[in-house]
């Protein structure tokens, strides 16, 4: 087992990107978010909304229009790509400019089946490219699993919970739980990517073999949603021009501090993701205040 580095609240706060008094949206990055479908509409929201609370100038959110409709009704403040009808196609449409953004996320509630495996391909593909990063999560990590995808891109974050990190690593969730240490270590080389480890003691791994542990530990993030929004929190930071291994370490430690800050307000018991949204300024405070 490797040694850990520690992620604390001096470490956050080194790493919190600053804000120029003279700025624009576009100083602050632009994030294109490839997320949701028809039966996971708030994954799509829960994303673009957390990277709009860390600090993204602009969110644009690319998913079939029942869930654009859908996501329009629950944020004003989210602005959509109007490239798909009612599902993802095989096809990534060729208009897409990613040099535009800033950072791309891939994954939360996506789907999977034959047509959104084909289209992600088609994706990943596409995205090696350019020299945006992106954070795929969800099904897009159970895709990249059972397509034997091995290289993802240079810029690339990965955020899988055990049960996906089990698939990615073709083995058991009790083996990936007894050795968590060495599971996000082994991931990060082999694809090359930085690596979310998520769950009790969330871990980062990056390719250099580098891990970082986050001490918080609290089961209130335990609830559907909650890693949406630390993958909306991770590309909001990548916006906002820090690197993947910084994105993600300060991702963690935000999520969770957003998550103690709920705790107290909705108990262990009651705090939805789409209420850990709002507290994602409040983990802010804990670094700059």
């Amino acid at each position: 087992m490797g040694v850990c580095s520690i992620i604390n609240k001096e470490l956050a706060k080194m790493l919190m990107p600053s804000r120029a008094k003279q700025s624009n949206k576009g100083t602050f990055g632009k994030v294109l978010n490839f997320s949701g479908c028809k039966e996971y509409v708030g994954a799509a929201y829960l994303s673009s909304v957390s990277a709009l609370r860390v600090g993204a100038g602009l969110v644009e959110l690319a998913a079939p229009s029942c869930v654009k409709t859908s996501v329009a009704a629950l944020s004003p403040d989210i602005v959509f790509s109007d490239i798909y009808s009612h599902s993802y196609i095989e096809a990534v449409p060729k208009n897409i400019n990613f040099n535009r953004y800033s950072a791309v996320i891939v994954g939360c509630g996506l789907g999977n089946n034959r047509f959104t495996k084909k289209f992600l391909k088609n994706l990943i593909e596409m995205l090696k490219n350019f020299d945006v990063p992106v954070v795929y999560d969800a099904d897009a990590l159970n895709i990249i699993s059972e397509e034997g995808l091995v290289n993802l891109g240079k810029k690339v974050i990965i955020t899988p919970h055990p049960g996906e990190m089990a698939r990615l690593m073709g083995s058991s969730v009790a083996d990936v739980q007894a050795a968590r240490n060495d599971f996000v270590r082994m991931a990060a080389q082999k694809y090359n990517a930085v690596t979310v480890l998520k769950g009790y003691n969330t871990l980062v791994a990056s390719p250099d073999g580098k891990v970082f542990k986050d001490v918080v530990g609290t089961n209130v993030l335990a609830k559907a949603g909650m890693g949406d929004v630390l993958s909306g929190i991770i590309a909001g930071l990548l916006a906002q021009g820090l690197n993947c291994k910084q994105s993600a370490v300060l991702g963690v430690y935000l999520h969770s501090q957003a998550g103690l800050v709920g705790e107290k307000v909705r108990t262990q018991y009651g705090l939805l993701a789409s209420e850990l949204v709002d507290f994602i300024p409040d983990g802010i405070k804990s670094i700059i205040l």
